[in-house]
């Protein structure tokens, strides 16, 4: 007969547990520190990004690439520290590595790398002290080819709009162009200018060079002043031509032009003939005398509001015979026949005079945006909200704020083409809705940016 001894069985079921247990605790204190783990990870992706996103905008401060690579990396590890603290979870963070390199394409490429160490609590029985945890992120921000075109008609001051409105335009200008990267290699700016002609009064930068100098626009925004009619299409002809004046292989990867005004166009800019010598100018259609009176007053191109003197010529524009083309073989007949336009060839009379004015705009807004060339637009006041023009039959789709929105093709628009660039259309209500209006236009070009 076999008799087993008893404590030798109660031996071997305490080495099975013991061992049992040490496998328990393995597996809790892996459970445990992997959570933890996790957790760190996740804090270090979230400072990582937020690094990087800082970092890019910082890119928009210094008159140089040294100088804007030294505050991207600056402002890099100031938000990596903020959003990782010391001993979060116990881990101790590492100083994160920031690299910013701004690539010939105009592309700025930013990458942050950080790290910390984690100690292990239950997994330190079985000699596991500590474990490296680490995450990476790169963000990418995007040179800018960018034009701001600003309506300085007549309406813009007294009697039509308050004596603060020229002012609270200036500064809400000033403050969009400050955000972006002046200095070598930064962002393209430019400046154009409209009345009843367009003055480029800042060109972009046209060479291989990029970037743009902050004082000048600043300066040229505070020299403008009011007085004229609106020939809008002769302010958007230009800046578009500013921007495709870039050669192709030097151009930004983002291309853009901001439109300004406070109403609906009404100047044809073009080269008419008078039977024998010609003027060329802009035809204004707001003279009064109604929908057939003949369009006289034919200002200068280049100027924001001069008044041609040559006025036996205008005297003699002809009430038949208006040109099919305007400055810059721009159609007058609209491309997608929202208005049409009476005679044939077309009849001077003030009604056509304005639809083509209008036709002008959106025909250059068209072009412009099937080059992959995105426009924004800002509207001010009640005005924009309004038929300016009583005698050539409009409905409530002719007001200024109907032709912004077509120009920006912004998403629900009469006109929408889901084939073009889409942006914004923002309306001022008011002088002190200008600033909030500029800015947000300007967070949405960075954030494309990036």
């Amino acid at each position: 007969m076999l008799i087993r001894s008893k404590t030798k069985q109660s031996g071997q079921v305490a080495i099975l547990v013991g061992v049992l247990l040490v496998v328990l605790i393995g597996f809790v204190g892996i459970s445990i520190d992997s959570g933890r783990a996790y957790g760190v990870k996740a804090r270090l992706n979230s400072a990582v990004d937020a690094a990087g996103i800082a970092a890019a905008r910082a890119l928009a401060e210094g008159a140089s690439d040294n100088i804007r690579i030294g505050n991207a990396k600056t402002a890099a590890i100031n938000y990596y520290l903020a959003n990782f603290p010391a001993n979060y979870l116990g881990a101790t963070p590492i100083s994160p590595t920031v690299s910013v390199v701004h690539n010939p394409d105009g592309y700025w490429q930013v990458d942050v790398a950080g790290s910390a160490n984690m100690p292990l609590t239950f997994m330190s029985i079985l000699g596991f002290t500590d474990i490296p945890v680490s995450a990476t992120g790169q963000t990418i921000r995007r040179d800018l080819d960018i034009v701001l075109v600003m309506d300085t008609s007549g309406s813009l001051g007294p009697p039509t709009s308050s004596s603060t409105t020229l002012p609270t335009l200036k500064s809400a200008a000033i403050d969009f162009v400050n955000r972006f990267n002046e200095g070598t290699n930064g962002d393209r700016v430019g400046l154009v200018s409209f009345a009843s002609g367009g003055v480029i009064d800042v060109p972009i930068v046209k060479t291989g060079a990029r970037g743009f100098n902050r004082t000048q626009v600043v300066n040229a925004i505070n020299a403008l002043s009011v007085g004229g009619s609106t020939a809008s299409a002769e302010g958007l002809r230009l800046s578009f031509n500013e921007i495709n004046g870039i050669p192709v292989a030097n151009r930004s990867s983002l291309r853009m032009i901001v439109f300004f005004s406070d109403g609906a166009p009404n100047g044809v800019n073009a080269i008419f003939s008078n039977g024998g010598s010609n003027i060329t100018g802009d035809l204004y259609s707001e003279a009064g005398g109604g929908a057939n009176a003949r369009a006289t007053n034919v200002y200068r191109i280049d100027r924001r509001d001069t008044l041609l003197t040559t006025t036996s010529n205008i005297a003699k524009l002809p009430t038949g015979g208006l040109v099919l083309t305007g400055i810059g073989n721009i159609p007058l007949a609209s491309y997608n026949n929202r208005r049409t336009l009476s005679g044939s060839p077309y009849t001077n009379t003030q009604c056509n005079v304005n639809k083509a004015a209008r036709n002008m705009l959106e025909n250059v807004a068209n072009t412009a945006r099937t080059q992959s060339i995105k426009v924004y637009s800002i509207g001010l006041g009640a005005r924009v909200n309004s038929l300016e023009v009583n005698y050539c039959g409009y409905g409530a789709n002719e007001y200024g704020s109907n032709i912004l929105q077509r120009l920006a093709n912004a998403n629900g628009v009469d006109s929408y083409n889901p084939a073009q660039p889409s942006g914004l259309y923002i309306w001022a209500q008011n002088d002190s809705e200008l600033s909030s209006a500029f800015t947000t236009i300007a967070s949405e070009i960075l954030r494309l940016s990036k």
